[in-house]
């Protein structure tokens, strides 16, 4: 015996699928028969053949009626002929006989229980009894006609049954009970494992198969067979008391595991030595109790959990507190991209020791001295290596060393030729023989990098490392259990012996996804929940309690503040805007030096660099659009909350993000101060009714006088010089309506420490004014507001343009002009003051197009160069700090002449000349 089918009744023994046969009716207490069979059996032929015998068809009793016995048992001789397999039935001349020929048996099962054994499936229209359980026993070489049915029953139930058959022709001997060799005596063996508890029956015990699953699945024929049973039953340690009583009611016996014992060794834990418990964490800040509950949750369960709160609850405290707890001695982080640096900081609020090693390709070395390991999703599944065939020859070439990938050759247009394209999860250890001597070194560095990446890639040395605490945050990323990253960590599930799992959706799609992940956790749940046993979703939620900790937002909202922020630093950011982003820096620069030279004051100057920084903030929110970085967290949002509302300064950014979302196929609204206003309230209305999923708004458009408390998440993209403009922003969730504890998240970019980082500074200033300030504040104060952040942003870029050295401004490339040649001070001369200078003429200012760009700064900063060169002048490179540059305007304001700027000019030269030569008696002067 393969395996069981459990039927619902033994009318499933019989084939209903043949439905052809003729009735004979005798309507109305009459003498002559009326013939009945399906109307879609033989189509026109019975009909026809009816007809030219004289029949008609009588609705009210639903037959071929006749005019004579004579004319119905002529059509009925006529039906036979063409179709001799049809049963009639009910003829009185010769009854239908369904089981003639057919063999069954009896068979003794002690304890007052018998068996009733026969061919499976029975013929169409075999009368069966109802009080018995029906099986179908599938034989080893799977072969329909080698299963037997079984009646299962009480003595005389089954007696009767025999009878019932005997009496259709079926003929009662022992001949199937030879094949079938039973052990009624042999016992349930139960093993437990965790929370989930296995029970193996002996299939050769038909006792047992009162415990085989109820089947509830239906084809399309009607016929009820579920998936075969193996004789295995997967439950929990919750759900033992009952299949205990199951086991006393049909008298089954059962030896083994002890599912009545805990669960699991809790991990005890010292509550002084975790941050935030007892004494404040690094931030200053302590648990709050229901995230204290979910740290005892993860220590009761052995440090193998799932915490499910919702987005907002603060699953990431948790995780490092119940590392900290369980004194995790190396904890590995998975995440998402866009929060490598929320978990970062997040350590160091919360960690009390170790350090921090960021992971970020499959090639880097894990550094054991580091306590914490954080890397992204991507990075677990190997690279596969893809080959290009460049020409037929080579296609051959390769499938002559392996024919059987031809399958995995596939084609890709390119143009209009077509190339044949392969990949490789795993190297290969025998290389084809190409012609080209290059190809074939291209092919064999290939397969090195592959085997390096399988061999000595991150996924390798994880693996490698033992007592290692992993936690697996946004989990549900590994829903798919095709996947490769789901693959690989399953392979690392399986190595490490404490895993977390955050995600705030378990259950996104359906119970499969939960499923998954819960394998995660538990091989054995891995078993139970597997689609083939028919797991149910009682069966999903049931290991859920037992394994995950959810709470919602407004469970725990009294202990929650009104308002949760959050920040998400952002690096990986489009290149292009990146670099036009260092361009209006650059220029806001120059706008300012020039208009000090040009003898404006300082305020007027830094009027003249905020055109520059403003673009330098387009581009910069542009590059984190462009590069999807910020569309990540947005669909990780919706994900999990089904809307969010977004918000951004610039109307180049709220239109690429709104071009993104559709591509996405989400519902994406712009609000910004193109919009009317009359068109903003139904735009609005659609928002909260459900009909559009995310709203972009403009941080000053959307600021008033607009209800989106459908959302809890507003997300900001770019920041505003008011922090009054933000909150008032943030209130458009954070209002009347809202049930919900509210987040606001902030992308903000991650550059390196030596490049400008308007986020950093915004953040840093808005930061400190948004404690203090009110939710509504006047009009002129706002204004008092926006002015003193500017100025103050301004004084830090200045201080940081000062602070630059003149050597290091002719030596090596600034971070603003990152590609710009390095330019040594050799041999400076003065200008030559007596040569008039021509005036530059005035006019309108030359237009330009798309086709002829306006000139970059290097452009312009080359012609002027030239244009000395040939007045017989030479160029002096100086950069003067700001105290000096000061200074300079104060002469040349006081002056108004160009030979007071000429003698100043002469003699810096003159000292440059002076320390040039004493230079030579010291190679590495201090003043360099």
């Amino acid at each position: 015996i393969k395996s069981v089918l459990r039927l619902l009744s033994p009318r499933s023994l019989v084939d209903s699928a043949n439905s052809n046969y003729v009735l004979i009716k005798f309507l109305d207490g009459g003498d002559s028969p009326s013939l009945y069979w399906p109307y879609m059996a033989g189509l026109q032929g019975p009909q026809s053949t009816a007809r030219r015998n004289g029949g008609r068809w009588d609705w009210c009793g639903s037959a071929w009626t006749f005019p004579d016995s004579a004319s119905a048992y002529k059509t009925l001789d006529s039906i036979k002929k063409r179709h001799p397999d049809w049963p009639i039935l009910d003829d009185p001349r010769d009854p239908y006989m369904p089981l003639a020929g057919i063999e069954i048996a009896r068979v003794g099962l002690g304890m007052g229980f018998e068996a009733c054994l026969m061919p499976f499936p029975l013929r169409a229209h075999t009368e069966m009894p109802e009080n018995l359980q029906p099986f179908v026993l599938v034989s080893s070489s799977n072969k329909r006609q080698h299963d037997i049915g079984l009646l299962l029953g009480s003595s005389d139930a089954v007696g009767d049954a025999v009878t019932l058959m005997c009496s259709q022709g079926a003929v009662l001997n022992d001949r199937l009970a030879k094949k079938v060799l039973f052990t009624p005596t042999s016992k349930v063996q139960v093993a437990v494992s965790d929370w989930t508890v296995q029970l193996q029956c002996d299939l050769t015990n038909p006792h047992h198969y009162c415990l085989a699953p109820v089947p509830t699945d239906w084809n399309q024929r009607g016929k009820n067979f579920a998936a075969p049973w193996d004789g295995v039953v997967h439950t929990t340690r919750k759900k033992w008391p009952t299949w205990k009583n199951r086991l006393l009611d049909h008298k089954i016996q059962w030896e083994g595991d002890a599912p009545e014992r805990d669960a699991l060794t809790s991990i005890e834990f010292d509550a002084r030595g975790v941050p935030g418990w007892d004494t404040p964490a690094p931030n200053g800040h302590f648990l709050h109790a229901y995230q204290k509950e979910g740290v005892q949750f993860c220590l009761a369960r052995g440090m193998r959990a799932l915490i499910g709160d919702e987005m907002g609850v603060g699953k990431t405290a948790q995780a490092i507190a119940a590392a900290e707890a369980a004194s995790a001695q190396r904890i590995v982080i998975l995440c998402p991209a866009s929060a490598r640096y929320v978990w970062e900081r997040e350590i160091k609020n919360w960690s009390a020791r170790g350090e921090v090693q960021h992971i970020k390709s499959q090639f880097d070395k894990v550094d054991l001295n580091c306590r914490w390991h954080i890397l992204t999703y991507d990075l677990l599944a190997v690279r596969p290596f893809s080959w290009t065939f460049s020409d037929g020859p080579e296609t051959r070439a390769f499938l002559k060393v392996y024919p059987q990938m031809s399958d995995q050759i596939k084609d890709s247009k390119n143009g209009r030729q077509t190339h044949r394209k392969i990949s490789f999860d795993e190297p290969l250890d025998v290389a084809p023989v190409l012609s080209d001597p290059a190809r074939t070194q291209m092919w064999n560095e290939g397969m090195q990098s592959l085997r390096k990446r399988r061999d000595a890639g991150v996924l390798a040395q994880l693996l490698a490392m033992d007592q290692t605490t992993v936690v697996a945050d946004e989990a549900h990323r590994a829903k798919n259990q095709e996947a490769k990253r789901t693959r690989a960590l399953k392979q690392i599930a399986q190595r490490a012996p404490q895993l977390l799992l955050l995600t705030g959706t378990p259950l996104r799609n359906n119970e499969h996804e939960a499923a998954v992940l819960l394998s995660l956790l538990d091989d054995s749940a891995a078993k139970a929940l597997s689609r083939e046993r028919g797991y149910t979703i009682d069966d999903v939620k049931d290991c859920l309690n037992h394994l995950m900790i959810r709470r919602t937002k407004a469970e725990v909202l009294p202990e929650l503040p009104e308002k949760t922020r959050q920040r998400i630093d952002l690096d990986d950011l489009d290149q292009v805007h990146l670099q036009h982003y260092k361009e209006a820096l650059l220029n806001a620069k120059n706008a300012y030096d020039t208009a000090l030279l040009q003898g404006a004051s300082e305020s007027e100057a830094r009027q003249q660099m905020q055109g520059g920084i403003e673009q330098a903030r387009t581009a910069l929110g542009l590059a984190k659009v462009m590069s999807h970085a910020a569309l990540e967290t947005i669909l990780q949002t919706v994900e999990s909350k089904k809307c969010c509302v977004v918000f951004t300064s610039h109307h180049k950014v709220s239109d690429q993000l709104a071009e993104q979302l559709t591509r996405q196929k989400l519902t994406a609204a712009v609000i910004d101060g193109r919009v009317p206003p009359e068109r903003r309230a139904a735009v609005v209305d659609r928002f909260q009714n459900g009909e559009i999923d995310v709203i972009i708004g403009g941080i000053n458009a959307v600021g008033e006088a607009i209800t989106l408390t459908r959302a809890d998440t507003a997300i900001f993209v770019e920041l505003d010089w008011v922090p009054a403009a933000l909150l008032q922003a943030e209130d458009r969730i954070h209002r009347v309506g809202q049930k919900s504890s509210c987040q606001i998240i902030q992308l903000i970019a991650r550059l390196p420490a030596d490049q400008f980082n308007l986020d950093d500074m915004m953040v840093e200033l808005l930061g400190s004014k948004l404690e203090v300030i009110g939710r509504v504040l006047d009009e002129q104060t706002t204004n008092v507001v926006a002015s003193g952040t500017k100025s103050k942003l301004q004084e830090r870029l200045l201080s940081r343009w000062r602070s630059t050295t003149t050597t290091d401004a002719l030596s090596k490339s600034t971070e603003l002009q990152p590609d710009a040649p390095p330019t040594a001070v050799t041999a400076l001369q003065p200008v030559a003051v007596d040569q008039p200078v021509a005036k530059r003429k005035r006019g309108r200012p030359k237009k330009y197009s798309d086709t002829f760009p306006p000139p970059s700064a290097t452009d312009r900063s080359k012609r002027s160069t030239n244009a000395l060169i040939e007045r017989g002048g030479k160029r002096v490179m100086l950069r003067l700090g700001g105290v000096a540059n000061l200074a300079l305007g104060e002469i040349m304001k006081l002056t108004g002449s160009q030979q007071a700027t000429a003698v100043i000019n002469q003699a810096i030269v003159e000292l440059h000349r002076h320390l040039l030569k004493t230079s030579t008696k010291n190679p590495d002067p201090p003043w360099q």
